[in-house]
């Protein structure tokens, strides 16, 4: 629930035309999403992704240079063997390969090895030198191994596993040598090879009643294997792992260590024979973590504190480079002990926007924090992960508390402007689908979270009265089925939660009861649609909206009333809403249509700059009036802050810039201009207004000065920064992120 002070009020007719001068302010570092990567060292890699999207690494992943490859089609999987020649591909037969690093691409195709075929999954593509590799491709129920042995340019069947009724795929394959291992998806398919992959032998099918897919496979030793692959908790099957000792003829379970574990493993990595690596996900947002050091004999797993899950793994020694869902990247230097996220903007939903005091914030699915420095929203910097669980909805405090409500009941709070997190509600374990409603407070002290579990069919509602410290379970019931909507408190009696089939469930005695609110002038047409979000004026009034409608409450929310608002031919729901004031409000259509009123609803402009471009997660407004939204792929749209140019300058005038980076860790540079010598003072002082140093004091010459502050002594959180000259004095805010 987003808190802004407005009167409101909505009827009359709606005007369509541009009225917003909407740009994209917050773009991802990484456009699409990645969908494989592939090193050739410890300092030179490459990704793919959606959309034709193309990267190269020079620093061991640390910074990433976007490549054209001149397509747009979805690219699936990339493979380079030295630092020039590398091939990408993508499921339609298209293949694609660079001899200058990724520079320039030439077309080639493995769509002829299957003529007429129709290719629709590509599951594996590796090469093992510039002539010789393999591509594991087709549709369902016609799977193909092919083979090259001149650079790509013509492919051959090696093998396939085609039925008429059968759903069976392999998805990887070793070489150790002329002997060779393939794996899949069913106990009875794994195949071996001791022909450099020219022919094929089925082994012997595994003796394992509940097998799932294998997804890694790899030779240990001459004569070693060791095969890991996905479990799933749904069906009781604990994560698989097997290992042959005969160069994959027969495989023996090695799953002892699993005991109620059923991650997925997509990716895996062995440094020798007997100390090895595999990352994944539980299928919801778990970073899986497993290791052996005895050749795949026992392994120990953990989960990392990330909000994503692992799609591929790279190895170089003890150096690891993993790729995570929505574009996330973690490293490490000590094969696993210790894990470093990238600090880039990935291309995970917005799911919400708020601005206070000046500053802008926002949290993604995957729990990463934005940050905007000055309230303006024209740039946001990365300030921090939030950790474990994807997030569903965030508020900000009147003292600055910040929390976000998570899947799984999971609630984490900031006390200091987002740079540091910590658990205020315990996770459950992520064993159904336990999703978020919404999270509210009225004042510092009393707070309602909202969220679903057990695959929706129950409700429930927590509730905090210390500030967020703790929780406890004030209701729960029954749900709808499904999971929408948002919470509203009004004071510390009366609160709100709101979901679909026009669901709610209302207390005003502080939760000790629940019961329905009271709809009013619904059609009866409208029962099963859901609701979205929900602003609320003041302590008694409320807008709600939903699937193309709007509704108010001016009694706390015992009553809502349904509007006619007039607006008619908009395909779209209604998704998201933000006010600010008396005479300005937002409605946030789902595929970026945004409606606007500037007088109480009495009329409406319709904004369609980028409808059908994005797909709206959430909206907010700055304190200077500016309409903010956020985006399923990561990009934040707003209008930006036009700031007047004085014609005739005093020439005692001066301009104190923002510093940069910011946020900053330890020190930052601080720039200034003077319009004339004179006589100054540069002082960094806390949220309290101590001063804690002073940069500068004593006579400047005319024109631009830069100082840098190094903060090695002082703690995380905001800062303010002043030059007082003749002519007054100018103060600047600036985040420390330790």
């Amino acid at each position: 629930m987003k808190k802004f002070l407005l009167t409101f009020l909505i009827c009359g007719a709606v005007t369509f035309f541009n009225a917003q001068n909407l740009e994209v302010m917050h773009r991802p570092d990484i456009k699409e999403f990645i969908r494989d990567i592939s090193f050739v060292d410890a300092t030179y890699g490459w990704m793919v992704g959606s959309k034709g999207v193309a990267y190269k690494s020079t620093d061991a992943g640390l910074t990433w240079t976007e490549l054209s490859v001149g397509v747009t089609k979805d690219l699936y999987k990339v493979s380079f063997v030295d630092q020039n020649t590398g091939w990408t591909g993508a499921v339609d037969g298209s293949l694609y390969k660079t001899t200058d690093g990724g520079t320039t691409w030439i077309e080639l195709s493995y769509e002829s090895a299957v003529p007429n075929l129709g290719f629709s999954i590509l599951d594996m593509l590796r090469f093992y030198d510039v002539n010789t590799g393999f591509i594991i491709a087709g549709k369902l129920r016609s799977i193909y191994l092919l083979k090259t042995t001149n650079g790509g340019e013509t492919w051959a069947v090696k093998d396939s596993l085609v039925s008429a009724t059968l759903l069976r795929r392999w998805y990887d394959i070793t070489f150790n040598g002329n002997n060779g291992v393939l794996v899949g998806d069913k106990k009875e398919i794994q195949k071996y090879s001791t022909d450099f992959g020219e022919t094929w032998t089925l082994s012997t099918p595994i003796a394992d009643n509940f097998f799932r897919d294998l997804k890694y496979v790899k030779f240990l030793t001459d004569t070693d294997v060791i095969a890991l692959g996905e479990g799933n908790e749904f069906s009781g099957v604990i994560l698989p792992v097997y290992k042959s000792t005969d160069r994959g003829i027969t495989w023996t379970k090695k799953s002892q260590s699993f005991a109620g574990i059923y991650d997925r493993v997509r990716g895996a990595y062995f440094k020798n024979s007997t100390h090895g690596i595999a990352v994944g996900s539980d299928g919801f947002s778990k970073a899986f973590v497993t290791k052996t050091s005895d050749g795949g004999e026992t392994w120990s797993s953990t989960s990392l504190d990330y909000a994503f899950g692992f799609q591929a793994l790279y190895g170089n020694g003890d150096f690891l480079f993993a790729l995570g869902t929505s574009s996330h990247f973690v490293f490490s230097s000590d094969f696993g002990e210790n894990w470093t996220l990238l600090n880039i903007k990935g291309v995970s939903s917005i799911i919400a926007l708020q601005f206070v005091n000046n500053m802008g914030f926002a949290v993604s699915r995957n729990s990463d924090i934005y940050f905007n420095a000055d309230g303006k929203g024209d740039s946001w910097n990365v300030l921090s992960s939030a950790g474990k669980n994807l997030a569903g909805g965030m508020v900000v405090t009147p003292n600055h508390s910040m929390f976000i409500l998570k899947e799984n009941r999971h609630i984490v709070k900031s006390t200091d402007y987002g740079i540091t997190w910590r658990t205020v509600s315990q996770p459950v374990n992520p064993n159904a689908r336990n999703l978020v409603g919404g999270i509210d407070f009225t004042g510092n002290t009393t707070g309602y979270a909202f969220f679903s579990m057990d695959d929706y069919s129950n409700y429930y509602i927590f509730k905090s009265t210390d500030e967020g410290e703790t929780w406890a379970q004030s209701v729960m019931v029954s749900g709808p089925g499904s999971i929408s909507g948002d919470m509203v408190v009004f004071d510390s009696d009366n609160a709100v939660a709101l979901a679909p089939n026009l669901w709610t469930l209302r207390t005003s005695d502080g939760g000790q009861n629940w019961a329905p609110a009271t709809l009013v002038n619904f059609p009866a047409w409208m029962s099963s649609s859901d609701f979205k979000e929900v602003s609320k004026i003041d302590e008694n009034r409320a807008v709600a909206i939903g699937e193309k409608f709007i509704c108010i409450t001016s009694d706390k929310g015992a009553t809502w009333n349904f509007v006619n608002h007039g607006i008619a031919d908009i395909d779209s729901i209604f998704y998201r809403t933000s006010f600010r004031g008396d005479s300005i409000g937002y409605v946030a259509l789902y595929n970026a249509g945004i409606l606007k009123t500037t007088d109480f609803g009495n009329s409406w402009t319709y904004d369609a700059t980028f409808a059908d471009s994005f797909l709206i997660f959430s909206a907010g407004i700055s304190e200077t009036g500016k309409l903010f939204l956020g985006t399923s792929n990561g990009y934040i749209l707003g209008e930006r802050t036009i700031v007047g140019i004085k014609e005739n300058l005093n020439p005692n005038d001066f301009t104190l810039n923002q510093n940069y980076p910011n946020p900053f860790n330890p020190s930052t540079k601080i720039e200034f201009i003077l319009e004339k010598k004179q006589q100054i003072s540069v002082i960094v002082y806390d949220v309290l207004g101590r001063e804690v140093a002073k940069l500068f004091e004593g006579v400047k010459n005319e024109g631009a000065h830069t100082i840098t502050f190094s903060a090695n002594q002082l703690s995380s959180g905001v800062y303010f920064y002043s030059l007082k000259g003749s002519a007054g004095t100018l103060t600047r805010k600036m985040l420390l992120a330790k």
